[in-house]
């Protein structure tokens, strides 16, 4: 596997007592937080980003068992390797800790139609090494180390094209996981 570009961290904003020395005060991660962060320690690879942390996320710069709390959203699909992205946050993450992965949903009809006009998804977020169905993020969070406890689809946005598609999963001609462009599935360590 190659080496990470950022070996030792970057710590912005942050000092000691946040998520180096003093672990136990540390509840949350957010994985790839972007410009959002939604936790207490935010990490990102982007500098551009509003993270707490630059570093690679297969190589979390934390102790072991040091999150109560991880999140990741629509990031698995940005990793070259999602099983090690998993395994690094299994790591990090405490006994009986939740974590929460927020990613596409391969099976949205938009991913379909494009291909009509012969553009993929790869085409369409060339930053994208893969797309996922559910049961593939299961079978990863599960050779991770997690148990899945928790799984929904979630509707980011919504177009005049949706209401044609919804008509056609009632009637039974589209399955009903087409409508969701993402899903949202939560593991136990």
């Amino acid at each position: 596997m190659a080496k990470a570009k950022y070996q030792e961290p970057i710590v912005i904003g942050a000092t000691d007592d946040i998520g180096f020395q003093v672990h136990e005060r540390i509840i949350s991660l957010d994985v790839g937080c972007g410009k959002a962060k939604r936790g207490d320690i935010g990490i990102d690879y982007s500098r551009r980003s509003d993270a707490d942390v630059i570093a690679d996320s297969h190589f979390l710069p934390f102790k072991d068992d040091a999150f109560e709390s991880i999140l990741s959203t629509v990031v698995l699909e940005h990793s070259p390797n999602p099983l090690v992205f998993l395994k690094e946050q299994f790591r990090v993450l405490r006994s009986g800790g939740e974590v929460k992965v927020v990613t596409d949903n391969a099976q949205y009809y938009c991913w379909s139609v494009m291909g009509f006009g012969e553009v993929k998804h790869e085409d369409y977020h060339s930053d994208h090494y893969e797309i996922f169905f559910p049961r593939n993020v299961e079978r990863l969070l599960t050779k991770a180390g997690f148990t899945k406890t928790g799984f929904r689809f979630l509707r980011t946005r919504h177009s005049k094209m949706d209401c044609a598609v919804a008509a056609l999963t009632k009637i039974g001609l589209l399955r009903r996981e087409c409508l969701f462009s993402r899903f949202e599935m939560t593991g136990k360590k």
